[in-house]
This record gives C-alpha cells, structure tokens and sequence, in this order.
C-alpha cells in the first residue's frame, strides 16, 4: 500500500473512530457515573464503560462512513492515486 493512501486513511479514520469516542466517552462522565450508581451494581460498572465505549466507537465509526466524510476521503485517495 502505498505510504501517502495509509496516511490518509489514519488521518480519516483516527480523529473519528479513536480520538472521538474517547472525548465523548470522558466529557460525558459525571454523567454516565451518576447513572451506573443509580442502576447499575458496582460489580459491572467496568463492564457498562466498556459497552459506551463501543456504543460511541460505533455510533462515530457510522457517522465516518457516511455522507460528506467518506465522499472527502475518496477524492483525498484520487489526488493521491493522480
């Protein structure tokens, strides 16, 4: 694969599939802990982070796949290939 198409694809995929979740999942947390006290035993508040946390990786992995952003990769890939 060529170095410059692999760069593009980190600097598509990494901001939105990684970084995103991360930041939703962290700014959101006063929140999500006032939640799990309430209804989620102390026992599986490891287990319910883990599922936001891929709820928001798929949530944002879906949002990079559609409409604008996956049109904006495909001409990035195209002036490379060019």
């Amino acid at each position: 694969m060529n170095r410059e198409k692999l760069r593009a694809y980190f600097n598509h995929f990494l901001p939105r599939e990684i970084i995103g979740p991360v930041i939703i999942v962290f700014s959101l947390e006063g929140v999500i802990s006032g939640l799990f006290s309430m209804y989620i035993p102390q026992s599986y508040e490891t287990l319910a982070w883990f599922m936001i946390f891929l709820l928001s990786v798929a949530l944002i992995a879906h949002w990079g796949t559609t409409g604008e952003a996956e049109h904006k990769l495909e001409e990035k890939i195209q002036q490379i290939e060019n």
